[in-house]
């Protein structure tokens, strides 16, 4: 999977943020673990998932035969997963929105390791 943080220099001016509903005290660490080096907002009530019509995930959907391969990789890698601490069955949302206010790009995924390539993101900015 391709994270953003890797391709921000491709994003020019643009405003970079991830939303997440874990609480505020919490942001410091998610930020450390995922190793971002932009803004990282809060939304415990899930106001913005739910405007987008980020859902919650099935069973199914969150332990898709991609989401197990993704685990299998970072097993091979060395890499031991940690008790999760956050809801994970909410299913996230990449959104860009323009300069305007007008939302320029969505996706839905309907599950955790199903995320549009980086440059759906790019290709979409003002």
């Amino acid at each position: 999977m391709i994270a953003v943080r890797d391709h921000l220099a491709q994003f020019g001016d643009a405003t970079v943020a991830i939303v997440t509903f874990a609480t505020p005290d919490r942001l410091g660490a998610y930020r450390k673990h995922l190793a971002l080096t932009f803004a990282v907002l809060s939304d415990v009530d899930r106001a913005l998932y739910s405007l987008v019509g980020a859902e919650r995930g099935t069973n199914r959907q969150i332990w898709s035969l991609g989401t197990i391969r993704l685990y299998a990789r970072l097993l091979m890698q060395g890499r031991r997963p940690t008790r999760p601490t956050e809801d994970i069955h909410q299913l996230g949302a990449d959104l860009v929105v323009g300069r305007d206010g007008t939302v320029r790009f969505l996706s839905l995924p309907s599950t955790p390791d199903t995320r549009p390539p980086i440059s759906d993101l790019i290709g979409s900015l003002d």
